[in-house]
């Protein structure tokens, strides 16, 4: 397995080749390879281009990865920019508060920590945006229909194999699974096909990187080593020792401590790493082995196993912290957004610069968010919904009140002027006005001397207490009385609006847009009452008059004509 290269191979394996005229350098590490092609590409072609040999454009999810991407770069002396797997869709928006920036990896969703952001991307919602990798592993975005010089490719594998051993003189050409042919690999990904073809003619040979060894990984089938054996090519393909005897054909041997391995060419430390004892990785030592464990895992108390690391004991989140295999995962209460670095601080979220939060007033508050009413508004019970108070109800205004959406108004009777703090009413200069003393009607009769100038006194009613402020209505009766006789003349006459809780009323003074509504009516009533008047006197003359018309004189006869006188009595001739 991978234990078995270990003592042959570096842990990175470089390989460069040309390929049908492309420049393309590769790094292969234990289970993937990476690929660097220089050539002018926008985004999308380069993807499709990976796409085409089972690859993706290369992700940087790791430190580790980076560092790869980085040595690969510096290998093939590349100081300019290449395209990676990182990209915003158009219709995405950026999100300066995550990792990625609202970015994400072609090759899958997952979403980690990691990030090497060498400046901001632009803030974006409608253009789609890719990211490059810099020599000196910082990453930046660009527009992707825009063309590098190069681009990266990832392919996963799973696993490696070795150099394919030859015994004899011979060459070897390796055919990758993502279309790379070559002459020379120092580590071949699984299903590399390898065509040997010896010194001295013959059919060409192959092997396949697919056989799985006991401890894990792959090796070569058939194993090899190919090509007759010469020691004096290239110690017969042997790793430590070739021996040639009298007689026999020449072999493989390994020194005291090792043993020869399946391919017949290598060697690997007696009952030490073969096959595998650890659980994580394996080092052969002259004395026995060391076990060691990947990043996140620490070595059991056994010393062979691994076993999982709680970085959240060490406390290194703001809020809450998730353990995960080899790692953690920062995470901020509702409310929070991940800030700082790796995504370990938390941020306050203002809610409030969100449209529409409330209907009126917003106050953020860390972590969440209240909605409040403008002053004469209250909120309703069970919702965020504003309803207008109606202050009319708390009878704060001496007389006359109105009440509008967020507020209310006190009125004042004509002859008061209304406080400077609009709750008030205060005496003012009264409007003069003159009572005829007779309209020609007797007094015995009941009728009410009129005016054209406003009454004395009147009294306005409302229908309801429950009509709303954006409706009035001419009051139902009015009850209109002259000044008293002992009054004096000329005496100004005042009105008076007697104060209803919730009644829609409308302002009297110079500044109100009701008052010459209020004062309209007051005319309209006044005439009303002069009209009924005149009716009143029409007919009670037209009374009179049929009431004469009913008391016609006797006939007169002849007998009138006459003078009666009354009969004297007759004289007697009787003196006295």
């Amino acid at each position: 397995g991978m234990a078995a290269l270990r003592p042959l191979l570096p842990p990175l394996l470089l390989l460069a080749w040309s390929c049908a005229g492309e420049d393309v350098e590769v790094l292969c590490s234990d289970s993937a390879c990476y690929t660097l092609h220089r050539g002018e590409s926008t985004w999308r072609s380069a993807q499709v281009r990976c796409q085409e040999n089972g690859g993706n454009l290369s992700p940087v999810r790791s430190a580790a990865e980076a560092t790869r991407l980085r040595q690969l770069l510096a290998t093939a002396r590349w100081a300019g920019p290449a395209w990676i797997g990182l990209a915003l869709p158009r219709g995405h928006c950026v999100q300066p508060q995550e990792p990625l920036r609202g970015f994400s990896w072609v090759a899958g969703d997952e979403r980690g920590n990691f990030s090497a952001w060498a400046s901001e991307p632009a803030d974006t919602c409608v253009s789609a945006r890719c990211a490059s990798l810099r020599p000196d592993g910082g990453w930046s975005d660009r527009a992707c229909r825009s063309a590098l010089p190069a681009f990266l490719c990832k392919f996963s594998f799973r696993g490696m194999c070795g150099m394919l051993p030859l015994a004899g003189r011979g060459s070897v050409s390796y055919s990758t699974p993502f279309g790379v042919r070559t002459a020379r690999l120092a580590a071949a990904p699984f299903g590399t096909l390898a065509e040997v073809q010896c010194r001295g003619g013959g059919r060409s040979l192959f092997a396949v990187c697919k056989g799985v060894l006991d401890g894990g990984g792959f090796a070569w089938h058939p194993p090899g080593p190919l090509c007759p054996v010469d020691c004096g090519e290239n110690d017969g393909g042997c790793q430590q020792l070739c021996l040639e005897a009298p007689g026999q054909p020449p072999r493989c041997a390994c020194q005291p401590g090792f043993a020869l391995a399946a391919d017949m060419a290598s060697c690997l430390p007696e009952d030490s790493c073969h096959p595998n004892p650890c659980q994580g990785s394996c080092r052969p030592l002259p004395a026995g082995f060391e076990c060691g464990c990947e990043p996140g895992f620490a070595l059991a108390a056994d010393g062979r196993g691994c076993s999982d690391v709680d970085e959240c004991e060490s406390g290194p989140c703001e809020h809450r912290c998730r353990n995960t295999p080899g790692s953690f995962q920062c995470l901020c209460r509702p409310g929070y957004r991940p800030a700082g670095p790796a995504g370990r601080l938390c941020h306050d979220v203002d809610e409030c610069a969100q449209p529409h939060a409330c209907p009126q007033l917003c106050i953020n508050i860390p972590g969440s968010f209240r909605c409040a009413c403008r002053p004469g508004f209250q909120r309703q019970p069970g919702g965020d919904s504003c309803l207008d108070v109606d202050e009319c109800l708390r009878d704060l205004c001496p007389g006359a009140c109105r009440n509008f959406p967020g507020g209310y108004e006190c009125l004042c009777p004509p002859g008061s002027v209304r406080d400077g703090d609009g709750r008030g009413c205060s005496p003012g200069e009264a409007i003069l006005n003159s009572i005829p003393q007779s309209s020609g009607i007797p007094e015995s009769s009941g009728i009410i001397p009129q005016s054209s100038s406003i009454p004395q006194s009147i009294s306005i009613a409302p229908q309801s207490s429950s009509i709303t402020p954006q409706s009035s209505s001419i009051p139902q009766s009015s009850s209109i009385t002259p000044q008293s006789t002992s009054s004096i003349p000329g005496t100004p006459w005042t009105t008076s609006i007697p104060r209803t809780p919730g009644m829609p009323t409308a302002g009297l003074d110079e500044h109100s847009a009701d008052g010459p509504r209020l004062l309209l009516y007051y005319i309209v009533g006044s005439l009303v009452a002069i009209l009924l008047l005149l009716a009143f006197a029409l007919a009670l003359v037209a009374c009179r008059k049929r009431a004469a018309k009913r008391e016609k004189p006797p006939a007169k006869s002849a007998a009138d004509n006459y003078c009666w006188v009354p009969e004297q009595p007759e004289s007697r001739g009787e003196r006295r």
